[in-house]
């Protein structure tokens, strides 16, 4: 059993409603390079007797990275995960003014809650398995910006954005403040349709 491949990260808008979450606008977040999720879990408490453990409270999640490598981090994601204003505006001189999207990062940036799921692919006993992987609440952070210029030939330079994972507000029968899921298939194309649908998206009929 190995990893040996990573695709699709998906996005959709985190609601919530008293104990009742849902999401909404999935979103495909341009093209998986690498991730990576760390936790922060509390310190177990012990409690000691006769010279050893007899009891131990274990320490619970209390919040976690994630790091997400894409081939770019265009406009329009940007705009999606950050928060960010959108205006048309034009420059130039008249007559011959050039138009143009501009994004505006300032005091009024926020960054909405999300729901993230991404694919890891596996490998087990020579046959392609497709773990999804599904983060029910996170909040991303204002990446970093760095770039290198291009020599006599190209090296891909790629974008990586962190985000804060958080409990899921979900209280049901099933749930209770969920911050990770994941469910296998042996299909790619399942699994990106499982991560849609934890997204939010909805159908009328079949897949």
């Amino acid at each position: 059993m190995a990893i040996k491949g990573l695709s699709i990260p998906v996005c959709g808008t985190y609601k919530k409603e008293e104990d009742r979450v849902s999401y909404e606008e999935p979103f495909v977040a341009d093209h998986a390079v690498e991730y990576g999720v760390s936790w922060e879990m509390g310190d177990d408490a012990p409690l000691y007797g006769d010279n050893k453990t007899i009891e131990n409270a274990r320490g619970t999640f209390k919040s976690g990275e994630l790091t997400l490598g894409t081939a770019d981090l265009p406009q329009e994601l940007s705009m999606k995960i950050l928060g960010l204003k959108v205006k048309e505006t034009e420059f130039g001189p008249e007559g011959e003014k050039i138009q143009v999207k501009e994004l505006t990062y300032d005091d009024d940036m926020k960054a909405p809650y999300l729901g993230f799921g991404i694919i890891e692919e596996h490998q087990i006993d020579d046959v392609d398995q497709y773990r999804a992987v599904f983060l029910p609440k996170v909040c991303f952070n204002l990446p970093e910006e760095a770039a290198t210029t291009r020599g006599e030939s190209v090296e891909w330079q790629t974008k990586s954005v962190t985000a804060k994972i958080l409990r899921s507000d979900a209280v049901d029968e099933e749930n209770k403040h969920p911050w990770m899921q994941d469910a296998w298939f042996t299909k790619e194309s399942e699994a990106v349709e499982y991560l849609m649908w934890k997204c939010g998206k909805k159908w009328e009929g079949g897949l």
